[in-house]
């Protein structure tokens, strides 16, 4: 028995360094769906991809794709004041917005495998989001998922733990497909009502305190490479590395833009998660983290372009929308600023 497990065991290792089929969820195809700003609807027009649709293309010398999650969306914000149609009206490039909220890099990385050969761009914009390796792992929600699942996949996940996961990871995400389409749909545009936020000006950070309860080392989970976050960040930069292949063997150039957490810029936040309860780690907002780091190490081993913009947004207090982790129209405007003065 011994035997049969260690065997068992190196096969799933060897198998790591073998392509996996990840898979991606998306809204709705060809449909409009309401999306909102403090309370105040706009209808959304989704394309063939199950992403928004922008600006109309123009005749452009340049298209660029954004692959991203809900920060590049543009989550609780009006579509005209996000970063890609900012800078869709004001550049002579084509910005296509393939961002969608609660996407990985394996959902980016299955978007993208699907989109190459069928969207013309020279460039791709990879965001990376501070808790991008946090998501790559197993979040509370994917776990919950697992427990669920049959007494032969747990026999299996023990055998080969990684390609079950992956496994697992695909069926979680056709999941997440399923209770999308049925969240939607309680929003369609018939018979949906304004959601009106609270006046009160007293801050409770409710998001905040719940990510707490469910996430008590969501940080260390995010920016620890060395340490707590070591094996999903080499899980990470395995995508990283297919995709950064896959772009570079279709003779086009791959950008990662690093948008960082809030105790990454903002000393009023860090503060914030620092009362709540969260073991915090001063050398994030005054240095770098650990991630970081192996970022800037990983971008300049690969010749990647790396646009930092915590440089720019360090020690703001501005940025985010009220009692939200999302970006604002503020440090939407800042990135598209930063994206039309780099080459």
């Amino acid at each position: 028995m011994l035997g049969l497990f260690l065997f068992c065991r190196s096969i799933d290792s060897i198998s790591l360094y073998f392509d996996s089929d990840y898979g991606h969820f998306h809204f709705p195809i060809n449909s409009e769906i309401p999306f909102y700003r403090l309370g105040n609807k706009e209808i959304g027009k989704i394309g063939e991809w199950g992403t928004r649709i922008g600006e109309l293309e123009k005749n452009v010398s340049c298209k660029y794709l954004l692959l991203g999650d809900s920060q590049v969306f543009g989550s609780g914000i009006f579509w005209k004041d996000t970063f890609s149609e900012i800078l869709n009206r004001e550049t002579k490039c084509h910005w296509v917005n393939l961002g969608i909220p609660g996407f990985t890099l394996e959902n980016e990385l299955s978007l993208y495998q699907k989109v190459r050969t069928k969207i013309s761009f020279d460039r791709v914009y990879l965001f990376v989001y501070g808790n991008d390796i946090y998501e790559t792992g197993d979040t509370p929600d994917f776990l919950n998922f697992v427990k669920k699942q049959t007494w032969y996949f747990r026999i299996l996940s023990f055998l080969f733990p990684e390609q079950s996961r992956i496994y697992g990871k695909r069926k979680y995400f056709q999941m997440v497909q399923v209770r999308m389409e049925t969240e939607l749909m309680k929003l369609a545009p018939s018979n949906t009502q304004v959601i009106h936020k609270s006046t009160t000006n007293e801050k409770e950070f409710i998001t905040q305190k719940a990510l707490f309860s469910l996430s008590p080392d969501y940080f260390h989970g995010s920016l620890n490479t060395k340490s707590i976050a070591k094996k999903n960040f080499q899980r990470w930069y395995r995508i990283l590395r297919k995709l950064n292949d896959e772009i570079v063997s279709a003779n086009k150039e791959l950008v990662i833009v690093y948008i960082p957490l809030e105790v990454e810029y903002d000393p009023e936040m860090f503060q914030v998660y620092k009362d709540i309860g969260f073991v915090m780690d001063s050398s994030w907002i005054k240095s770098n983290s650990e991630l970081i780091t192996d970022l800037n190490i990983i971008t300049k081993e690969k010749n990647i372009p790396l646009i930092d913009l915590r440089e720019y947004m360090r020690f703001r207090s501005d940025l985010l929308q009220l009692e939200d982790i999302h970006l604002n129209e503020t440090a939407h405007r800042l990135i598209a600023d930063i994206l039309k003065k780099k080459p």
